[in-house]
């Protein structure tokens, strides 16, 4: 006779969380003690009937086993890993022919595919919790969904921000606007969650932190290179609004140095930063100014003859009035000479603080 693994699935970690039980919990007498003590922590949450219901399942079948895995409450990879790795253990230890999937929602059968990929999965059994149709009942469950971290921060933090943003709009006598922010509020909003970005953002929050209490000089340049792009682009759209092919044709000329000096504050920031707090010189810094510098040239040299592309002028004019014109010429020149200059001077740089080194080594 096969051997049954009835297993039950809490993917954000609630058992832990709330009944501080340590998963896997392997056994029927091991998971009634561990959902009992989940009940008492918190009698609504949805892995309790879950549990129950395992406990249940588990009692129809002759040969079989029950197991319940926990995740993490940073559901997503790091979760799914934590099962991976319970998933194991409990297959090692009770050698099941097949499981049986005890879940409490879609957000448990999500890793379906990783128990499958493991050992047959003959089916699964989704627990619904019967609730009251009555309005207390209906306000009763909003409140406190309300109060549920996970449904918090996906549902609750949209909303809170659609709210904000409209009002804000409001107050301000642009509701117009207010639609068009929401817009792009939320696709931000849906771009971090879909790349899981929320990690890096939380890790850049903390830095910002730790810069403001330590005066560190880079968060101030990276602040003054954010706001010459924005001035740069708001002058952008007002000359690009007058429809003047002369002044755009200038303006997108200029614009590239305001691009340019904005990206040098970064590395000016972290360069004075290292030296004042670490006492030491970032030479590989030293390259940067000249490949940017010769970067801006040769999109200042280009420049032009892009916008004359696009204003479907003959080839022939662009060629005559541009590409062989002085300034083009000499553009393309100095972004080589200073291209070149900093390469040298890289390497001069590199070899004198590498000999620096060893000798501090041999010391």
């Amino acid at each position: 006779m096969k051997k049954i693994l009835v297993l039950c699935v809490d993917r954000d970690d609630d058992l832990g969380r709330k009944a501080k039980i340590i998963s896997p919990v392997i056994g029927r007498k091991d998971n009634l003690k561990a959902a009992e003590k989940l009940a008492l922590a918190d009698p609504e949450d949805s892995d309790v009937n879950c549990m129950f219901s395992a406990i249940k399942t588990y009692d129809q079948f002759e040969n079989a086993e029950i197991a319940t895995i926990c995740g993490d409450i940073k559901v997503g990879i790091q979760s799914d890993k934590k099962l991976a790795e319970q998933l194991d253990e409990v297959i090692e230890k009770t050698k099941p022919d097949s499981v049986v999937l005890v879940s409490d929602g879609a957000e448990d059968e999500y890793i379906l595919p990783i128990i499958e990929s493991r050992v047959k999965v003959d089916g699964v059994r989704r627990v619904v919790v019967k609730q009251s149709e009555t309005l207390e009942g209906t306000y009763y469950l909003i409140k406190r969904l309300m109060k549920d971290e996970k449904l918090q921060k996906k549902f609750m933090l949209p909303l809170s921000i659609i709210f904000l943003v409209w009002g804000a709009a409001a107050l301000a006598g642009l509701p117009s606007m207010g639609f068009s922010l929401i817009i792009l509020v939320l696709g931000l909003y849906l771009l971090v969650r879909v790349l899981h970005l929320e990690g890096v953002l939380s890790k850049m929050a903390r830095e910002v932190g730790i810069a403001l209490k330590s005066g560190r000089l880079t968060i101030f340049s990276v602040l003054i290179s954010v706001l010459i792009i924005a001035i740069a682009i708001v002058s952008m759209s007002r000359i690009l609004s007058t429809g003047d092919e002369e002044e755009i044709a200038q303006f997108v000329n200029g614009i590239i140095w305001w691009f340019i000096i904005a990206l040098l504050f970064i590395p000016l920031g972290k360069f004075i930063d290292t030296y004042f707090k670490e006492k030491r010189v970032l030479w590989q810094y030293v390259l940067i100014p000249f490949s940017m510098v010769a970067f801006g040239l040769i999109l200042s040299a280009f420049s032009n003859i892009i916008i004359e592309i696009l204003r479907e002028k003959p080839i022939e004019v662009i060629i005559s009035r541009y590409i062989i014109s002085f300034s083009f010429v000499t553009k393309l020149i100095m972004a080589i000479l200073i291209a070149f200059i900093g390469t040298v001077l890289y390497h001069i740089v590199e070899d004198i603080y590498k000999r620096k080194e060893n000798d501090e080594t041999a010391n």
